[in-house]
Parts: structure tokens; sequence; C-alpha cells
């Protein structure tokens, strides 16, 4: 090989690699639905290194403007994962925007991009998964010990074993709780319930992810049931179960110290903070589903009062 011919050589052989993007490598890598480990240069690039020939995600990635688009995802999904449910009627919907502003609706293997701000007043005529794709639920009973949950984990166990009474056990629940330790931090509600959407029992769309469930702060009696299609009695009607237990602020975060001791007492010398599932949109001064008053303790008999039953909202996170 000659001096000139290696020098052409060593150069270009030098210069792909530089050719691979950095900065969209960095877009992949930190996408919220990346898979782990599916993502590299190889993911765009026919070379391990990058830089040349594109594969069909890189043709796909480039059109798109070189944005991690709903749509794109939603054709890869083998590089990303979220949630997605195929209705009776052969239209599958992928929630793959982290923001859940938009869906891609496929049907006979064509998809197309919705924007969820466009639908109508009622999304879930639109929105309606199968029967049995149960996402949230209020508990139709409480565990009988006022604020003494069992902590985070007992909630949780109850959350479960009522979903599965009513044949949605194949997900995991968490109970929509908050705690705070001293000197250490508070888990909240809002970050342990999963992504989103998530659906009521028959179906109707309670909110679209984590940001619309907590802006959303007038969620009412007749959307918010239990795991078997019941409307909770509220304080219009005869049995009142008008408080249910949070420990949480309005923004999904703990209300520190209001937790009936981090749901392990009974004890009326603690208290928590509560939300009305009977909000009347009609009241001016109606509170928030989640976050409304503390309670005047944490027995049975304190929340009897104003609540029948220590009842809590369960949300499946998968």
């Amino acid at each position: 090989m000659s001096k000139a011919v290696f020098i052409v050589w060593f150069f270009l052989v030098s210069i792909v690699p530089a050719l691979a993007r950095t900065d969209l490598l960095e877009k992949l890598i930190q996408d919220p639905f990346r898979i782990d480990d599916a993502i590299g240069c190889i993911s765009c690039h026919q070379n391990e290194s990058g830089g040349g020939p594109l594969t069909e995600f890189g043709q796909a990635f480039d059109g798109e403007g070189q944005m991690i688009t709903p749509m794109l995802r939603a054709q890869f999904q083998e590089f990303f994962g979220f949630h997605s449910t195929r209705l009776a009627s052969g239209l599958t919907i992928y929630f793959s925007d982290p923001e859940n502003k938009y869906a891609v609706f496929e049907r006979d293997e064509n998809k197309f991009l919705v924007d969820l701000n466009s639908l109508s007043k009622e999304p879930e005529a639109v929105l309606l998964p199968p029967k049995n794709r149960m996402t949230f639920f209020v508990t139709s009973k409480g565990l009988g010990r006022g604020g003494h949950l069992s902590g985070l984990a007992g909630a949780d166990n109850h959350c479960q074993s009522l979903a599965e009474s009513a044949g949605s056990g194949d997900r995991t629940w968490r109970a929509y709780l908050s705690t705070s330790f001293n000197g250490k931090p508070a888990i909240n509600a809002g970050d342990r319930i999963g992504s989103g959407p998530w659906f009521n029992s028959i179906g109707q769309i309670v909110a679209k992810g984590v940001s619309d469930l907590h802006e959303n702060s007038r969620l009412g009696k007749t959307l918010l049931l239990t795991e078997k299609g019941e409307v909770v009695s509220g304080r219009s009607d005869n049995l009142k179960h008008h408080d249910i237990l949070t420990g949480t602020l309005e923004n999904g975060t703990a209300a520190v110290g209001m937790n009936c001791h981090n749901w392990t007492s009974d004890n009326d010398e603690y208290s928590a903070m509560v939300g009305h599932h009977d909000i009347d949109d009609k009241e001016e001064n109606s509170k928030s589903w989640n976050s409304a008053h503390v309670s005047n303790g944490c027995s049975q008999a304190a929340f009897r009062a104003t609540s029948e039953e220590s009842l809590f909202y369960c949300f499946a996170v998968q």
C-alpha cells in the first residue's frame, strides 16, 4: 500500500465513528420508555461503532426529525416499553407518550397519531379498554383497623387481594398512600403508582398520567368506583364514606406527619390527611379527591364519623 493510499484509508476509517452523533445517542439513552440495554449506536447504524449506513430504526428516527416521538416508539417496541391495550373491535392503542398528550392507534397494521387533548369531553368513549383492563379503584371495604393498615405493604396487599377477587390480579397494585419518616426521604403516593393511564372498573378513563391525575382535583363520585364497579356512598347518602385515606397533598407528595404514624396506628394520638371521593362540582367549596383535610384521629371510631370505613385508592403500576 502506497503512503498516499494509506493516508486516505486511515482518514476514512478514523472519520466514520466520528460521524456518530453522541447527542442523538444520549436522547435514546435518556428516553423514559427505553428498555434497559436495548439502545446503542447499532440501534441507528449498521456499524456497531456508529456512522455509516442507517438501520431501519435509524432511518425512521432521522425521518422524525431526529426526535423520539410516540409514533417512533410504537413502531419499534423492541426498544421501548409502554402500556398498550387492544380493544375487542381490533383497534390497538399505544400509550407511548410520557406526557400522555398523544396516543398511537393501530388498525389493520396502519398506525395513526391522535391528539388526546383534541378528543371530546368524554374521552373514555374513544379510549374504552377491554373489561379486564381495570387499573384503578376505590377499595370496597377497609381493613377494619382505622389507620392501622400494616404500613404500605399491608395496604398494597389489600389492593392486590381486592383486585384478584375482581379478576385483575395479573397486575401489580399499589395503594395511593404517602409516608414520612424523621431523617429519611418521604414516600410520595404520586411516585409509587406507575405512569398510567388509569381506567376504572367499567372502562372510564380516570387519568391519562400522573400530571393529569393531580391537575384534575375534581374527580368525583361517579368516576371513582370500587373494584366491583360500584359507586361508593358519600355525604348525600345514608351510608357515608366521605373521607378516603391518602396522607398526601394535592400535588401527590407526602403530607408530612399526617399518615397515622406511617399507617401503623389506630390511635387517636395521630391523624391522617384524607381526600373526598364524592366531590360535587356544583359546590364551590368542594375539596380535592386526594387532599381535603386532616382526620380527627386514626381509630376506626374517629374515621366512622365521616367515613364509616377507612377506605383508600388503588392503582395498577403495570
